[in-house]
């Protein structure tokens, strides 16, 4: 490791010494970013982007699925195992994954939650820290590289003078407890924030406990230069894993856990820290540079429901760094070109699982991922037109290294290359109508956890490779006023050698991976917004998915035609926002989910399912300092299962929500 850090030290000097030659030219201001993190109002923006701004009904939750759930065009899980993790498909990317989250990019604060090889954990965020989300459905691996099938930007809270204490108590037992406290004037703002979740759901092996220190710190060392430091502290000593039950095992006794669960005493518990710098400097009125490195450390362990291999330690160290140049010196053209690294070393430990106690190694290796791009953008806009383009071209280096000698020496090394573009074409008809196209690819490595579960013994698995995709996407929107709007996309992607999840009978529980050779996904998604006043408003989605094999065979098995798991026809969420009186104020999500088939032989489904939430509040007219309200979740049990696991063995498919629970909370502003 130390080569790295030494040459990411250096890029940092570099720059610093650059910069600090400057002269104070043009007034402090936020550098226009690109895509994810753009701060510019884009009128013609040719992708399907949208920013979402979480309300109380999504804060106050025991996790940010309901947040990502609620959108169009996303199927969302598992907000009560956090052993798991939630899980996350856009168009169905990342709907493979049997924990966290892959094949889409998350970002915090602008700089990656996602590791090179594709994974994403949330353990390290809060809800309470999360203010707002900007999210891309359309495929941008052009300028995002990896397991770019779509994307999604947290941001936290704005820097404040003052502080806030949040409190919240569940019916189960579950406490969410925070503190923010932040300083700002011109030249330095602070704002730090301390959580701490703990969930208690109604299933038997169901509780976890998280806690969560974040600090941001932006300084302007003049009105060219602002830098901005982000540090962050994450605790999870308790998470538990429930299991997934069959239909037989419910009826007897729906709460309760999975018995090889229990026994091996599944769960996790994990650790970690981050630190990030983040420079934003105009070089003149036409040029600007941007850059970023960071470092993430993840301390894991898991306990598995089986005996060999059953007991994981994985210690992970993640650095990158991201530079990127814009000049806008040509009339109506934008032009970006930067660099990206990455480095991922993991070092993986198996023991056996003994009913919950340790016993002896397994296996013992360390894993490496490297990725190194380049990539550009253009933006070229004239009257009613723009068209925006990106290339990207990506190293992805894979080695892992046998640490474990007694089944002899296996070690792998694979390396891959790919060049992704995408172009998009925006055009505004008249003041309410815009039209936009767009083309674009996309890849996908399988992850580490994906290549190392080999069902033919130790090593990388050699027959699992890459996924590739291709996505057209045409839209419109319309905007009558800032108080009425409507977005409508559709789109058609196609898929070489998409990786699937499966188990198998001895190791159930474990996930393993493989590929269908192609995969047809259409899809339409609309959004209706409508905001008679602040206080009254009403977001309805609405998401239609037909998404088949092409060519996928399975030893005999011929799945060629079938469904894609995991993915509704139809889904439906109404989100309604409207006062009671002037001094209270409600929330309320609604959602219905056509059934979806839970194997790749579509043998069996699950049923269509409802979700009803609300969130009932004082308003600031009842108070400017405090506030107080109420947490209603799966009304009327409309929602029976929180999680599926697909293609499961035993047929052990769901995992049981909790039924209605209600939640009081109460704020302090000062």
């Amino acid at each position: 490791m130390t080569q790295y850090f030494k040459y990411y030290a250096l890029l940092i000097l570099m720059q610093c010494s650059y910069l600090i030659d400057g002269q104070d030219t043009i007034p402090t201001q936020i550098i226009p970013e690109i895509l994810l993190i753009n701060n510019r109002p884009k009128l013609l923006f040719p992708w399907t982007y949208q920013s979402d701004t979480l309300q109380l009904i999504d804060i106050f939750q025991s996790s940010l699925r309901q947040a990502f759930d609620q959108q169009v065009g996303i199927q969302a899980f598992n907000g009560e195992n956090f052993a798991q993790d939630v899980r996350i498909a856009i168009r169905g990317y990342g709907s493979r994954s049997s924990f966290g989250i892959r094949g889409i990019r998350l970002y915090q604060d602008g700089i990656p939650l996602t590791s090179p090889d594709g994974t994403t954990q949330l353990d390290e965020i809060s809800s309470f820290d999360i203010q707002s989300m900007d999210i891309l459905r359309s495929g941008l691996a052009a300028r995002m590289g990896n397991s770019s099938g779509g994307a999604i930007a947290l941001k936290s809270g704005k820097y404040m003078d003052g502080g806030n204490i949040l409190a919240q108590i569940g019916q189960y037992g579950s406490t969410n407890l925070g503190l923010k406290l932040g300083i700002s004037n011109e030249k330095l703002s602070n704002l730090t924030s301390v959580n701490h979740h703990y969930f208690v759901g109604k299933r038997e092996h169901s509780k976890s406990s998280n806690t969560t220190i974040y600090n941001k710190m932006r300084y302007f060392i003049h009105n060219k230069w602002q830098l901005e430091w982000l540090t962050g502290f994450y605790f999870s000593p308790i998470g538990m894993d429930a299991g997934a039950l069959n239909l037989t095992e419910i009826g007897v006794n729906k709460f309760a856990g999975n018995i090889r669960n229990t026994d091996f005493n599944a769960g996790e518990s994990v650790k970690g820290m981050m630190t990030a710098l983040v420079s934003k400097y105009f070089i003149n009125d036409h040029s600007s540079y941007q850059s970023y490195i960071f470092y993430r450390k993840r301390d894991f362990m898991a306990r598995l429901p089986f005996e060999v291999g059953g007991w994981v330690q994985l210690e992970r160290d993640f650095v990158g760094s991201n530079h990127s140049y814009l000049y806008t010196g040509l009339k109506n053209t934008l032009i970006s070109v930067g660099t990206s690294a990455e480095y991922q070393r993991d070092h993986r430990i198996l023991s056996r699982n003994i009913k919950g106690e340790k016993g002896g190694e397994s296996a013992n290796q360390i894993e490496n991922v490297q990725n190194f791009a380049l990539y550009q953008e253009i933006q070229w806009a004239q009257s009613k037109w723009e068209i925006h383009q990106l290339l990207r071209w990506d190293l992805n280096q894979y080695k892992l290294k046998d640490q474990y000698l007694n089944d002899g020496i296996l070690n792998g090394d694979q390396s891959f290359t790919n060049i992704n573009g995408a172009l998009g074409l925006g055009y505004k008809m008249n003041k309410c109508h815009q039209v936009f196209s767009n083309f674009s690819t996309s890849f996908e490595m399988p992850t580490l956890n994906e290549l190392t579960n080999n069902p033919s013994g130790q090593g990388f698995n050699p027959d699992l490779v890459p996924e590739k995709s291709w996505q057209l996407e045409i839209g419109h929107r319309f905007t009558k006023t800032p108080k009425f709007n409507v977005q409508t996309s559709i789109f058609y992607i196609r898929i070489k050698d998409q990786i699937l999840s499966y188990e198998l009978p001895d190791t159930p529980g474990r996930s393993y991976y493989r590929n269908a050779s192609t995969t047809i996904r259409k899809g339409i998604e609309t959004t209706i917004g409508i905001y008679p006043t602040d206080r009254l408003n009403f977001m309805l989605n609405y998401t239609w998915s037909d998404f088949n094999y092409g060519l996928y065979t399975v030893g005999n098995l011929d799945n060629s035609g079938n469904s894609q798991t995991l993915t509704p026809a139809h889904k439906i969420q109404l989100n309604i926002a409207m006062p009671i009186g002037q001094n209270i104020g409600t929330q309320i999500n609604m959602g219905y989910t056509a059934e979806m088939w839970l194997d790749d032989a579509n043998s069996q489904k699950t049923e269509d399912y409802g979700e009803c939430n609300i969130s009932i509040y004082s308003t600031e007219k009842f108070s400017r300092r405090t506030q107080i309200g109420l947490i209603g979740n799966n009304l009327f049990n409309l929602m029976p299962y929180s999680n599926f696991r697909v293609n499961a063995a035993a047929m052990k498919y769901y995992e049981v929500a909790s039924p209605m629970n209600f939640a009081v909370f109460a704020t302090l502003k000062w």
